[in-house]
C-alpha cells in the first residue's frame, strides 16, 4: 500500500471523478487487508490495526471529497490534505 501522503502528492492533475473512484480503490483494499490479517503475533495485529486505521483515514477524505464536509473525527492533517485536494480540484474546474 502506498503512503496516504505520497499518494495525494502524486495525484496532481485528476479530476473529481477520477479522484473518488481512486480513493474507493485505496480504502477498498485497505479494507481487504485488515480483513485478511489473522491477529496472532504482535506484528500482525499492528499490521491489521495500520490497515484498519488506513481503511478509515481514506474513507473520511473520500466523504470530503464527494460531499465536501469535514467529519467530526479527521485530524489535522488530513484536514490539511482535503483543503489541498479541494483548491486542486477547484483550479481544475
Amino acid at each position: 500500500m502506498r503512503d496516504i501522503d505520497a499518494l495525494f502528492e502524486s495525484l496532481v492533475n485528476i479530476d473529481r471523478n477520477s479522484l473518488i473512484a481512486i480513493l474507493s480503490s485505496e480504502a477498498e483494499d485497505a479494507e481487504r487487508l485488515a480483513r485478511s490479517i489473522r491477529p496472532r503475533s504482535a506484528s500482525q495485529r499492528r499490521r491489521q490495526f495500520e490497515a484498519t486505521e488506513r481503511a478509515a483515514r481514506l474513507a473520511r477524505i473520500l466523504s470530503f471529497v464527494r460531499d465536501g464536509h469535514i467529519p467530526p473525527d479527521m485530524t489535522e492533517d488530513d484536514i490539511r490534505i482535503c483543503r489541498s485536494l479541494e483548491q486542486m480540484l477547484q483550479e481544475r474546474d
